[in-house]
C-alpha cells in the first residue's frame, strides 16, 4: 500500500556527498513535491553541496551535515535531537554514511527509505529497496526516483529534469564579474571546465587548451575550476595566452576558480551560453540551468554516461541528445571490457580518452551553439597533426 498525504506530511531527503551527486537528487525531490504538494520537505546534505538544496525550488528548507556539529558520540546525539525536533514522518535516503542512517533510526522516524546496499542498511531502513547501482541498469537520478516507489511514484511514470534556481544577489555578482572581465555581450560565451575530482577518466589537459584556442576565435571563453583546481586553470589559461593576441572588438577569454562561492559560481554558469566539461558537478549544474552542454565520458561501465550523463534523456535513448537537443555526450570509440576502473597499460586501447579529438568536441559545440542537429558522436582516432599538437602542448606544460 502506497504512503499518502493522510499518513505522511513531513519528509526528510538525504544525500551527503558531492555537488553533482546532490544535483541528481533534484528530479526525485520534484516528483515527491508533485505527489505531496502541501507537505514539508527538508533536505539534509554536505557542506560542499549546501547551495544546491538552498537553491532548489521544491524544498521548504535544508540543513547541513556539518562535521563541526555532527561527528563523534556527542555529534551523533546532537543530530538525533535535531531530527526529533523536526518531527519527520518519512526519510528518503539517496546516499549517506552509517552515522546518519543510525541517527534516522534512533530519532524515531517512522518510514525510513533507502537503498539496501550496505550491511547496515538492512536494519536502519524499514522500507528500503535493493539496489546495485554498480550494475548501471539506469541513470543515477532514476535510481533515486526508484526509492519513491513506497509513495506510488515510479520511474516509468516520472519524467523530470534537474532543478536549480539563481538568487538575485548572486546574479548581480555574476553580471559584475562578466563586466569587470570585459567579456563583450555581442559574443556568446562558452565555459570550459577542465577539472574533476578524479572519480572518472578525463580528457587530456592539452586538448582542453587547444579547444579553447579554437573556440575563442568565435566566442568568449571562460576557463573555470573549483577549489584546488587553480593551477590547472592557470595552465590552460596561460596555454591560451601564449597563442592569442588581443584584438579590439573580438571575443575575450578569462578565468574563474570558484573564489566567490558556489552560489555565485552557479550564477556565472547561468550567464554562459554553453559549457564543455567532463563528468563533474559543474556539468550537472549547467544541465539544471538549461545550458547547452558538451560532456566527455570514459567507456568504463560504472563511470559511464548511462549512469552519470546529463539527465533529462529518456532511459535507453541516444546518449548524445536530450529531448531539447541541448546536450551531447562524447565517448571514446573502443570496446572497453572494464566495469570499475581503467586497466591502464594492460588495455590495448590505453590511453583511450585522447581518441576523442579536438575536432569532435568543437563540432559538437558549434552544432549546439549554431542550432545544428545533434547525433551521438562516436569519435575516431586523432589525426597525426592533432597528436603532434597535443604532445607539443603537453611537453610545454611539463616544462
Amino acid at each position: 500500500m502506497a504512503l499518502t498525504t493522510k499518513n505522511v506530511s513531513r519528509f526528510l531527503v538525504v544525500r551527503t556527498d558531492k555537488i553533482g551527486d546532490v544535483t541528481l537528487t533534484t528530479p526525485a525531490i520534484a516528483a515527491l513535491r508533485k505527489h505531496f504538494p502541501e507537505a514539508k520537505i527538508v533536505g539534509l546534505t554536505s557542506p560542499v553541496a549546501a547551495e544546491i538544496y538552498r537553491l532548489n525550488p521544491h524544498l521548504n528548507s535544508h540543513f547541513v551535515l556539518d562535521p563541526a556539529q555532527y561527528s563523534g558520540f556527542l555529534g551523533f546525539w546532537r543530530l538525533v535531537r535535531r531530527l526529533r525536533q523536526e518531527k519527520f514522518q518519512a526519510a528518503v535516503v539517496m546516499q549517506t554514511r552509517m552515522f546518519v542512517a543510525m541517527a534516522l533510526l534512533f530519532s524515531g522516524i517512522r518510514f525510513r527509505i533507502g537503498p539496501y546496499s550496505k550491511w547496515w542498511s538492512w536494519f536502519t531502513y524499514n522500507l528500503g529497496r535493493r539496489q546495485n547501482r554498480s550494475a548501471v541498469e539506469m541513470h543515477e537520478a532514476d535510481y533515486n526516483i526508484q526509492l519513491l516507489r513506497a509513495f506510488g511514484i515510479t520511474v516509468a511514470d516520472t519524467f523530470e529534469k534537474t532543478y536549480l534556481q539563481v538568487d538575485e544577489e548572486s546574479r548581480r555578482e555574476a553580471e559584475k564579474f562578466f563586466a569587470e572581465k570585459g567579456l563583450p555581450k555581442k559574443f556568446k560565451t562558452v565555459a570550459i571546465h577542465p577539472g574533476m575530482a578524479g572519480s572518472a577518466l578525463n580528457w587530456p589537459e592539452a586538448h582542453y587548451t587547444a579547444l579553447a584556442r579554437r573556440l575563442v576565435q568565435r566566442y568568449n571563453v571562460l576557463i573555470t575550476g573549483g577549489p584546488g583546481e587553480g593551477a590547472l586553470v592557470d595552465r590552460v589559461y596561460q596555454g591560451m595566452a601564449r597563442a592569442q593576441n588581443f584584438v579590439p572588438d573580438q571575443p575575450v577569454f578569462t578565468k574563474y576558480v570558484g573564489e566567490k562561492g558556489l552560489a555565485v559560481t552557479i550564477a556565472i554558469f547561468d550567464q554562459c551560453d554553453a559549457v564543455v566539461a567532463p563528468s563533474t558537478g559543474p556539468m550537472h549544474i549547467s544541465v539544471a540551468l538549461g545550458k547547452k552542454v558538451v560532456t566527455i565520458f570514459p567507456p568504463i561501465k560504472v563511470q559511464s554516461a548511462v549512469r552519470w550523463g546529463p539527465y533529462g534523456i529518456p532511459h535507453g535513448s541516444n546518449l548524445g541528445i536530450s529531448p531539447e537537443d541541448r546536450s551531447s555526450v562524447l565517448v571514446p570509440d573502443v570496446n572497453c571490457a572494464e566495469d570499475f576502473r581503467c586497466a591502464l597499460s594492460a588495455c590495448i586501447y590505453y590511453p583511450c580518452m585522447p581518441r576523442i579529438s579536438i575536432d569532435d568536441v568543437e563540432t559538437q559545440v558549434l552544432a549546439l551553439m549554431e542550432g545544428g542537429s545533434l547525433s551521438m558522436f562516436k569519435s575516431s582516432a586523432m589525426s597525426s597533426y592533432e597528436w603532434d599538437e597535443a604532445l607539443t602542448e603537453t611537453e610545454e606544460h611539463e616544462e
